[in-house]
């Protein structure tokens, strides 16, 4: 089996690393943030306003003086609706600013993780879990809203709140009940959202690896259901997708079991907590001030219970943000140049010694070939001989070692975009967007008249199809462009690549899917390409198209075997190139 690329292992930051990570990408939205804290913490007390007033009515109902206040049915009932209002509208605030920082957090993390997984591609992308990528870049974003919009808010209210609370019943009840209080917010805010964390984090982030795991297995499942259901492989598919989960079954009952556990102890600790603070303040204070402190105590205990709220879902979303960070913190594998300079407009490609290893083993060693403007070099192997990694290397899509170089400029030291602008490489793999025809085309172009790109397509062989399509340019492609035979899809990557008059064009096996009267159009369109001095590296398996090529360079196991033109090697009965021509006649020729 052909070796992998392998990416170098991702690095795993801690909590307080990520959490530093976080705040740093969002610092600019910390204003809006810490409004949202103060207005959490105005809702709480609006809260506390409503059940004041409202005890107070039910003192003056049953005619109890309470803390020497006294107020009018009027002032009573214009106090709640006044506290009701207020109330409604800080939450809507609250709500709204910390949705909208969450949001832009959410936004501005996406963009940080698109901008690495571009800077690490396209070797990182290939070496990975693409499953695991599309986990991070979906889901695990969107968990990372909890802690924009639903942590920091609540826990400025709790601890606000908490020492508002304990210092009025410190000077209107005494110390002893204030620490009776207290107790109970220490309670509620911190030993019991301590409780089972590690269970919790190992929780979250079991779940967060079984996503990626099965978002892997759904996208093959996707991508291979004709494969599939051909080989009636769908109950075994479906048994691997639910026993992918299994590992971390044990840790959610666990954490199932914590989490019931911590709700219980809540309560008692909230009830508990009130009826030891009427105990300690019924002997110095009458029925009315119990009622008070007893209608006080309830809400604030709820606005610290919140801190157990988001301590569970927290443990979630930090798990998230740990993979987020892991995947920012990824080193590119191959890095810009730190002094760029840009490659001339003309010039010959020249590569000496190029390698490729992954990992341990080596798939390639010691190319050397030499490119002019208007020449086409032809490279040609058995699979896995190494020929299309030589294609990812000399556009620097993978890590390699040895010299290439365009126009005398190191390759190494031009910016990728550059490099790959002026080396085009077209694959088998014909990858489509979903989006219209034109934009297709124009991947990664601003402008080209409609004129140029419907003569590229019929030069291509691909007029007649274009003209049955009702929308032309804007037919939508749909989804991986499935609509579109292989073939089809082959013609549209490489006129994708024709319009934009790369400078050297590689064409790896990219009319593999073509019958022969399609392959002999595409080839005329490249010559003709070619003859205006476009240079074009050939890799197919088919010797047939290679006899106009102005020089071969035969591959097998990584390493150069043989190198000349088609005559030359052809000359040679046992040259390995000879061979292919033979087996390649023998397999067209009809039987007698």
């Amino acid at each position: 089996m052909r070796p992998q690329p392998t990416a170098p292992a991702a690095p795993k930051p801690g909590t307080a690393a990520t959490l530093r990570w976080l705040v740093g990408a969002t610092s600019d939205l910390l204003p809006p943030l810490a409004l949202a804290c103060v207005l959490s913490c105005l809702t709480r007390f609006a809260s506390l306003g409503i059940y004041l007033v409202a005890a107070l009515g039910v003192a003056k109902a049953a005619g109890i003086q309470v803390l020497g206040i006294s107020a009018s049915w009027t002032a009573l009932a214009l106090g709640i609706l006044a506290l009701g209002l207020a109330k409604g509208a800080l939450r809507y605030g609250e709500q709204y600013v910390g949705h909208k920082v969450a949001f832009l957090s959410l936004s501005r993390l996406r963009n940080t993780l698109y901008a690495a997984a571009e800077h690490q591609a396209p070797f990182a992308a290939r070496s990975r879990n693409s499953g695991g990528l599309l986990a991070v870049a979906t889901r695990d974003v969107d968990r990372v809203e909890v802690f924009f919009a639903h942590t920091l808010p609540p826990a400025v209210s709790a601890v606000v709140v908490s020492g508002a609370v304990t210092w009025w019943t410190w000077s209107s009840f005494g110390s002893a009940a204030a620490l009776v209080l207290l107790a109970g917010y220490v309670l509620l805010g911190l030993v019991i959202p301590a409780l089972g964390i590690p269970t919790l984090r190992r929780t979250a982030a079991g779940q967060a690896r079984v996503r990626g795991i099965q978002n892997q297995q759904l996208a093959e499942l996707l991508n291979g259901i004709d494969v599939v259901h051909g080989y009636e492989a769908g109950p075994r598919m479906l048994a691997r997708f639910n026993g992918t989960a299994k590992p971390s079954t044990a840790d959610t009952l666990r954490a199932g079991r914590i989490t019931g556990l911590r709700a219980a102890l809540s309560q008692a600790v909230i009830w508990g907590s009130v009826l030891a603070l009427l105990v300690v303040a019924a002997r110095d204070h009458e029925l009315g001030a119990l009622l008070v402190l007893t209608v006080i105590a309830v809400p604030s205990y709820e606005a610290v219970r919140a801190v157990d709220g988001f301590v569970l879902g927290l443990q979630d979303s930090l798990a998230s943000a740990k993979r987020l960070h892991a995947m920012a913190l990824g080193e590119p594998q191959v890095a810009e140049p730190d002094m760029p300079r840009l490659l001339p407009e003309s010039g010959t490609l020249s590569v000496r010694g190029l390698s490729v290893a992954y990992g341990k083993d080596t798939v390639l060693s010691g190319l050397d070939l030499q490119l002019a403007p208007g020449q086409l070099v032809a490279l040609v192997g058995d699979s896995g001989s190494g020929k299309s990694t030589a294609a990812s290397a000399l556009v620097r899509a993978v890590p390699s070692t040895g010299e290439c170089s365009y126009g005398g400029i190191p390759l190494e030291s031009a910016p990728l975009r550059e490099v790959r602008s002026h080396l085009l490489l077209v694959s088998q793999e014909a990858v489509m967007v979903r989006g219209t025809l034109r934009e297709n085309l124009l991947l990664g172009l601003e402008h080209i008249e409609d004129a140029e790109l419907v003569a590229v397509l019929e030069e291509l062989g691909l007029g007649t199809w274009l003209a049955s399509q009702k929308q032309g340019l804007d037919t939508r492609l749909g989804d991986r462009a499935t609509r579109l035979s292989g073939g089809q899809r082959q013609r549209l990557a490489l006129a994708r690549a024709l319009i934009r008059r790369p400078k050297v064009l590689i064409l790896d096996e990219s009319t593999s899917a073509l019958d022969a009267a399609s392959e002999q159009l595409v080839l005329a369109a490249v010559e003709a390409r070619r003859t205006a001095g476009m240079a074009v590296l050939l890799i197919s398996h088919r010797i047939s198209i290679l006899h106009g090529a102005d020089r071969i360079v035969v591959l097998r196991e990584g390493q150069v075997a043989e190198s000349g033109t088609p005559e030359q090697l052809l000359a040679q009965p046992d040259s390995l190139f000879s061979r292919m021509a033979v087996r390649e006649a023998d397999r067209i020729e009809p039987a007698n």
